[in-house]
């Protein structure tokens, strides 16, 4: 501004000078025009500098990324191993959400969890054992199917089978739908040293003239091993003499199970029976094995001191190269099959259920975190993260195990056998625990003591029908 006061004064002195000097009057014109413009240059500087002294323009502050939300996952299973994998394969596709796992022993797992959720405890995924502990928790859940249409990228039922939902619904007596199954178990199933069954120059046993050909090729050549490996438990022997119920019939179990017309003291029953115990007679069946508690017929299996080893599909990761390598053990050539027939015109069977029921508690605050996890472990690209261990066959709809978890042709068709029975099993593994060690007791008496089979199924039905077990019906 004083710059330009200044110039305003020249100029007027300029114009009295040139008023009162000798010049043409003519030339004055042209003298205030360049005075004019030499104002109007000198002025522009001045805006220039104006400009640049303007405060520069300061942007908003940015926003610091949210937490990420945390969901308490509490389960019995699977191994704490498999799953810090599946975890971590999570959070690296999903980096808002953390997993922090709880894990149980399965025994202290049902009384834990009905007494965490009644009390509020901060879970927002719960594994549910599916078999009355859904019942017993139920009040505590939301039902699945309006959470995973609102909060997960396809419905429930677009993503599991079918079977698996409806025996998922089943396990409610209400009929709603409070857990998503990560896969189905079934029992029993057989697993065999390839390499054995080579030396000793047979195949894969199918029938029970198979089975007495392969304990009598070990007795002449390998005396040294157990032909048929297995825990001589109370609950297991009922698994084997259920599984030959359903080669006969299949749906027998469901029909005594959910009293819908058969019975123990059925000649179904009574054959089944009849069958199991007669292949400890016949020696088909080593009474050694009466001794043998869970984990030892695994390792005798594993150790090469069996030439077949029986138990329930759950032991099915035998046949993954990742779990072998993952386990030590030092096995590579192994193959599965429904359980040989231990009946004439009977059919390869098996009784079959879910397992690893996923839920969300009613109390969760993170309950579309809570779907999207649930959604990843049951039909998502988590089932590719825990299969390869092969505890369950997966209830994602048209799900098949990658090839690479197995090292032989031998071992992928074995799976797939399994795959087979348990996608249509014979009846549902829904089994009643107490009732099943009173089948067993009443098997290992007639092995041991001789006591007839219509005697014990008349028994058994008797002890069905005296309401001593809750969970009948």
């Amino acid at each position: 501004m004083k710059l330009r006061q200044l110039l305003m004064a020249l100029l007027a002195l300029t114009l009295f000078a040139a008023a009162c000097g000798d010049g043409d009057s003519a030339e004055q014109p042209a003298t205030t025009e360049a005075a004019v413009a030499t104002t109007e240059a000198a002025e522009e500087p001045v805006a220039t500098t104006v400009a640049a002294e303007e405060p520069p323009t300061t942007s908003a502050p940015e926003e610091e990324p949210a937490e990420p939300v945390t969901l308490q996952f509490w389960t019995w299973f699977p191994p704490e191993a498999t799953m810090e994998r599946v975890i971590a394969d999570f959070e690296a596709k999903n980096p808002d959400i953390r997993i922090e796992l709880t894990l149980f022993e399965s025994t202290a797992y049902q009384d834990r969890l009905p007494l965490a959720l009644s009390s509020g405890d901060s879970i927002d995924v719960a594994a549910v054992q599916t078999s009355t502990m859904v019942n017993v928790v139920r009040s505590y859940l939301d039902p699945l199917p309006p959470l995973f249409d609102q909060h997960a990228s396809a419905a429930l039922a677009d993503g599991i089978a079918p079977a698996a939902l409806s025996q998922a619904r089943l396990l409610a007596e209400d009929s709603e739908i409070y857990i998503a199954p990560l896969g189905f178990l079934g029992s029993a199933a057989a697993y065999y040293n390839v390499d054995l069954l080579d030396e000793l120059g047979i195949d894969v046993p199918r029938t029970r003239s198979d089975l007495m050909a392969m304990v009598e090729a070990v007795e002449s050549q390998r005396p040294d091993l157990l032909p048929i490996s297995f825990t001589g438990a109370n609950w297991f022997l009922d698994e084997i003499v259920l599984t030959v119920t359903e080669q006969i019939s299949p749906g027998f179990f469901n029909s005594v199970r959910y009293d819908a017309g058969g019975s123990w003291n059925s000649p179904t029953f009574a054959a089944a029976f009849e069958a199991v115990t007669s292949a400890f007679e016949d020696g088909i069946f080593s009474l050694d094995v009466l001794d043998l508690d869970y984990g030892r017929p695994i390792e005798i299996f594993q150790q090469g001191g069996a030439v077949m080893f029986l138990q329930g599909t759950w032991e099915s990761g035998i046949l993954s190269a990742p779990f072998r390598a993952a386990n030590g053990i030092e096995m590579d050539n192994v193959t599965a099959s429904p359980l040989p027939l231990l009946v004439e015109n009977g059919s390869p069977s098996i009784r079959a259920f879910i397992e690893v029921g996923l839920a969300v508690p009613s109390h969760s605050e993170h309950k579309a975190e809570a779907v999207r996890f649930i959604e990843y472990m049951t039909s998502g690209d988590g089932v590719d993260a825990w299969v390869t261990d092969l505890f369950a066959a997966p209830a994602r709809v048209g799900y098949s195990v990658p090839q690479d978890v197995f090292t032989t042709e031998l071992a992928a068709s074995g799976f797939a056998e399994l795959l087979a029975v348990l996608s249509d099993p014979g009846s549902d593994r829904n089994n009643v625990s107490d009732f099943s060690a009173v089948a067993g007791d009443a098997v290992i008496d007639t092995i041991i003591s001789g006591t007839p089979v219509a005697e014990q199924v008349e028994f058994l039905q008797s002890e069905w029908e005296s309401g001593r077990y809750s969970n009948v019906g």
